[in-house]
């Protein structure tokens, strides 16, 4: 009898943990499915494109998180305009471990096309800026603004292109937007935070990069083109 009952218990709490994972499964695919028809709907009205995935993607840019763990993968691709410029956002997936020790990543990906090759420049939070840190072959730079410095840490194996960079009108933009992390990588501005990305983060994350880029001085883009300058 004792036995029966153990049995009964040990089969109610399987057949309970397994209709536990059938919902989790169902919910998380509802919602996902919801995510993507949210997303396709706010790139029509906006004249943006909608790819379900690019796997084109998965290797377009350098540093982390990308190029980490296995099973990359890029899904959710918006593709449009700015301000005339060039943009991507995406959502950003691997996964690190196996098997029971394994876990997914999900990060949430804006790239606003600069129009030329640039150097690393990865400006941030003092706190949340050590991540990239591996990412940059640079030492911490400072820009002789105190308050500026002792509030963002800033990398590049540029100094001088960072220091051309980042004069006023930019650590304005950045005063404003303090928790806001962002570098230029090749040819792109990016903005990248753990997590999945609404529409309206989208178009908020994409007004600050608009305005951070038209405050870089002419003669920096100039430089960067091989003009002479004006």
């Amino acid at each position: 009898m004792v036995a029966l009952l153990l049995f009964l218990v040990i089969g109610l709490v399987f057949v309970t943990v397994l209709a536990l994972l059938v919902v989790g499964i169902v919910v998380g695919t509802k919602r996902a499915a919801e995510r993507r028809q949210g997303l396709a709907a706010f790139a029509h009205s906006r004249e943006w494109e909608y790819r379900p995935s690019d796997p084109a993607l998965v290797d377009r840019f350098q540093g982390a998180p990308f190029g980490r763990g296995h099973g990359r993968h890029v899904s959710n691709v918006l593709i449009g305009q700015y301000d005339g410029r060039p943009f991507t956002a995406f959502d950003y997936q691997f996964t690190t471990g196996s098997g029971d020790d394994s876990s997914r990543h999900t990060y949430s990906v804006v790239a606003l096309n600069l129009g030329v090759r640039a150097p690393d420049l990865a400006v941030g939070p003092t706190t949340t800026l050590r991540r990239w840190a591996d990412s940059l072959t640079g030492r911490d730079i400072e820009i002789g603004d105190p308050a500026f410095d002792a509030a963002f840490t800033i990398h590049s194996p540029a100094p001088e292109f960072a220091a051309d960079v980042l004069l006023s009108d930019v650590r304005d933009v950045m005063r404003h937007h303090p928790g806001l992390s962002w570098r230029i990588t090749g040819d792109s501005l990016l903005m990248i935070r753990s997590g999945a990305h609404a529409p309206a983060e989208i178009d908020g994350k994409l007004q600050v990069m608009d305005a951070l880029l038209d405050r870089i001085p002419d003669l920096v883009w100039e430089r960067l083109r091989g003009e002479a300058p004006r």
